[in-house]
């Protein structure tokens, strides 16, 4: 891998390290570009619970510190500023200008949640199976429609809870895909989720939907979704990914070109 367009700072609350240890870590492996993306602050409601993203008061802080961090080691590596976001449509414009406030170099969007911060609503374990693949795909339409959103983080989050592929999975995967090549929004494997699966019998990333992305030809990238620097080590994971969704035939990318068409 040279690059990594996902990665977090300990501002999230389930993150660890320094900022400028993710920058170590990655130059220490060869990477050329990393970008953070660490969980957007949103204006929360009195019923949301934002334990998963960094406060608004911790924004500016993440701004001035990956600024710093780029002048710092422009010479060894190319490093982002970015946020991962959700599509929130009630607050969508508060993020647009807090992308322009704070020159941004990009969003990542990560589909958590339906319509709101609210532990039910999580995709990851709906609290409604009927509905969840419908309310799904809503957002995922209108977040890549918006022209906000560079990549698609873990774009088969739903498999995290659901109980099992089925064709409406295929239709809705179809969909995005779809969309995805309509906007030109990249599709995310999620090696995240690949680390999850290590303790879980289910989850993303999902075969399934992998092929789907290879017959569709979608372009499409690896994320680290690092939580630790350490997670900027893991050789062997990079290979063995890399290795796979090429047999799989998936159109993948070394880089891309971040801040086209943002």
């Amino acid at each position: 891998m040279k690059a990594n367009y996902h990665t977090h700072t300990y501002r999230c609350n389930h993150a660890q390290g320094k900022d400028e240890d993710y920058v170590k870590a990655a130059i220490e492996a060869g990477f050329e570009e990393i970008g953070f993306t660490d969980h957007s602050p949103w204006p929360l409601h009195p019923f949301e619970m934002g334990h998963i993203r960094m406060k608004l008061a911790q924004l500016d802080d993440y701004v001035s510190s990956v600024r710093y961090l780029q002048e710092k080691y422009k010479d060894q590596i190319t490093i982002y500023l970015g946020l991962e976001a959700e599509f929130f449509e009630d607050r969508i414009d508060w993020l647009k200008e807090t992308v322009e406030k704070y020159n941004l170099d990009y969003l990542v969007f990560g589909n958590h949640f339906y319509r709101f911060d609210v532990y039910h609503r999580y995709f990851g374990h709906y609290g409604d199976n009927e509905t969840v693949l419908e309310d799904y795909l809503d957002h995922a339409i209108k977040g890549m429609r918006s022209g906000l959103y560079r990549i698609f983080a873990h774009p088969d989050l739903w498999m995290r809870g659901y109980p099992v592929w089925n064709e409406e999975c295929s239709a809705i995967t179809r969909e995005i895909c779809r969309v995805a090549k309509e906007t030109n929004v990249y599709l995310e494997y999620n090696l995240g989720g690949v680390r999850d699966r290590a303790f879980r019998t289910s989850g993303y990333p999902d075969e399934h939907f992998w092929k789907i992305v290879a017959e569709e030809g979608c372009p499409s990238v690896i994320g680290i979704d690092a939580h630790s620097p350490q997670d900027f080590r893991d050789e062997a994971l990079f290979i063995e990914t890399e290795a796979y969704l090429k047999n799989l035939g998936v159109n993948l990318k070394d880089k891309i070109q971040i801040k086209e068409e943002l």
